[in-house]
């Protein structure tokens, strides 16, 4: 009896991590898929201030950038900001992760989605829950990637390129941070 009590008092301990002030779930369900953390890690800006927590979620955990932008199942990228930032801030990042991490070509195949993708960013205060969540083609339906901020669909994006060319801001040789981009990748 003492050892049922011990082990359902440790249990959530494995459900979740915390990472810097935020717990980030161990699982999610995403779809029909069951997703699992494939690590965690805080963008850090000028060294000293967390902007966000970021997270990223696949149904098969991999240490290999190459395997996580290959992965064609359902993923999930978390961001939980630590702190408030301006639209102008946003928009800036994302233009340059494209920028950085995208080869012109795939800059202009999807140019359109890009645009519309740095457009849709406002004002975010801190403790806002960023979901770029991919879903993959099923069937009849299109692949698509979803914005969600704070639970409310912000936008949607079609076309698995789209997604990978998102994924790459974080896993591509030009990261926020390359101590974000080992910690997503579960270093």
């Amino acid at each position: 009896m003492i050892l049922a009590v011990f082990m359902m008092l440790l249990a959530p301990l494995g459900q979740a991590r915390r990472v810097d002030s935020v717990t980030v779930p161990n699982h999610l369900t995403l779809g029909h898929a069951r997703l699992v953390l494939n690590g965690a890690g805080v963008r850090y800006y000028a060294i000293f201030f967390s902007v966000y927590v970021g997270a990223l979620y696949l149904e098969h955990p991999t240490h290999q950038a190459a395997v996580a932008l290959s992965e064609s199942g359902p993923s999930r990228v978390a961001m939980y900001f630590l702190r408030g930032v301006t639209a102008s801030q946003l928009r800036s990042a994302w233009r340059e992760g494209f920028r950085r991490n995208n080869a012109l070509a795939i800059r202009k195949q999807l140019g359109p989605e890009i645009q519309s993708f740095i457009h849709l960013w406002h004002p975010l205060k801190d403790h806002t829950q960023v979901f770029l969540d991919y879903l993959p083609k099923q069937g009849p339906r299109v692949s698509v990637t979803r914005v969600s901020i704070n639970g409310h669909l912000a936008g949607i994006f079609p076309g698995s390129a789209f997604h990978e060319a998102l994924l790459r801001i974080w896993l591509g040789p030009h990261p926020p941070t390359h101590a974000l981009k080992r910690r997503m990748l579960g270093h």
